[in-house]
């Protein structure tokens, strides 16, 4: 059954809105794993573990038949979302804009710390001669030119404010920071936060709209406005008491723009959903169904708590079980699930348990 156009946008405000959407919304990634850096044919070379990453080895122009692939790709599968044209996912955007040294592994990319204390650490002041910024805004603008009004473009994983401030000064000594010195690492984190405005609103201005709104990158969820998400993977690392104090106050400022906002959780991080619940510019709080971590049927729980005050994205690796579980145990409103699938037939497979 091939949804149209128009009742794909339908369905997405009834999202939003949280209005009865009759089952959850489904959008899918086509890939055999969580690499994603090297489902890129393009990236290969750059796939050397140690090889130190520079803006200029990346040849923007040679990815761009991987994305025309992928969004092929991804019209062959039944699904409510969008593809979403994203700046090269793997690169770690933020931290190499911020100063640190992005280096190769098998399968991705890692940054390291730039030697930085807290107690030495300069504002950073992002301009356009930045030449991992100047890098990303060119994949958005190939990729707009690629889309010619047929997907949307977005923004892929950038990191939070915990996560940029980590990378910069090394997770331990990060959270030595924001225990010992407060006052000096909330004026860095919100710096961080600051670039990392700055880069989206210039990578927003560089879009157009999409039948009338945005998208979410990475998760392809269409929003009727403009929209943003951001993770705090390193909050895992703190108090529920740390987090309060020192990163919400970022999250709170990175949604107040935005009137479809969402933020990216893992399990290891649940301790801070009552607080996620208590923001209200937050809409949507996304949940990684992660290898080795909790099933879909020990989280249901919070899946619960979470949709009676904002929507929800499921994301990963899920099964027909896992499907019927969402499907049997949440309300049908302001559920989205977003799938992980080795092939097409796979994708359509599960997204048939859903009708």
């Amino acid at each position: 059954m091939t949804i149209s156009l128009d009742h794909r946008i339908e369905k997405h405000n009834q999202y939003w809105k949280r209005e009865d959407t009759e089952r959850p919304l489904v959008s899918v990634t086509i890939a055999e794993d969580f690499f994603f850096s090297r489902h890129y044919s393009s990236a290969q070379h750059l796939l050397e573990p140690g090889k130190v990453i520079t803006p200029d080895m990346l040849d923007v122009a040679s990815f761009m038949a991987d994305y025309e692939r992928m969004y092929k790709e991804s019209l062959l599968v039944d699904q409510d979302g969008f593809w979403v044209g994203t700046p090269y996912t793997g690169i770690p955007w933020m931290e190499a804009m911020l100063g640190c040294e992005v280096v190769a592994m098998e399968a991705s990319f890692v940054s390291k710390p730039t030697g930085a204390t807290i107690e030495n650490l300069e504002p950073i002041e992002l301009t356009l001669d930045n030449e991992w910024w100047a890098k990303y805004l060119e994949f958005t603008r190939h990729l707009v030119a690629l889309s010619d009004d047929r997907f949307p473009v977005g923004m892929p994983i950038m990191r939070g404010p915990s996560d940029m401030l980590g990378s910069l000064l090394g997770q331990q000594e990060m959270v030595l920071a924001l225990m010992q010195q407060p006052e000096k690492s909330a004026r860095a984190l919100n710096n961080v936060t600051e670039c990392f405005m700055k880069v989206i609103k210039a990578q927003e201005d560089l879009c157009k709209d999409f039948h009338g709104g945005r998208s979410l990158g990475f998760y392809n969820v269409w929003s009727p406005g403009k929209c943003i998400w951001y993770q705090e993977d390193l909050s895992a690392l703190l108090s529920p008491a740390l987090f309060k104090q020192m990163l919400r106050p970022c999250g709170e400022y990175i949604c107040s723009d935005y009137d479809y906002t969402a933020i990216h959780l893992h399990p290891s991080s649940f301790f801070i959903v009552d607080e996620l619940l208590d923001m209200e510019q937050l809409k949507v709080i996304e949940i990684n169904k992660d290898i080795g971590g909790p099933s879909i049927e020990e989280m249901i729980g919070l899946f619960k708590k979470i949709v009676e005050r904002k929507n929800i994205i499921i994301w990963g690796d899920l099964h027909e079980e896992d499907l019927k579980c969402i499907q049997n145990q949440l309300p049908s409103r302001g559920i989205y699930i977003h799938l992980i699938a080795e092939s097409v037939d796979r994708a359509n497979q599960l997204i048939g348990c859903l009708h």
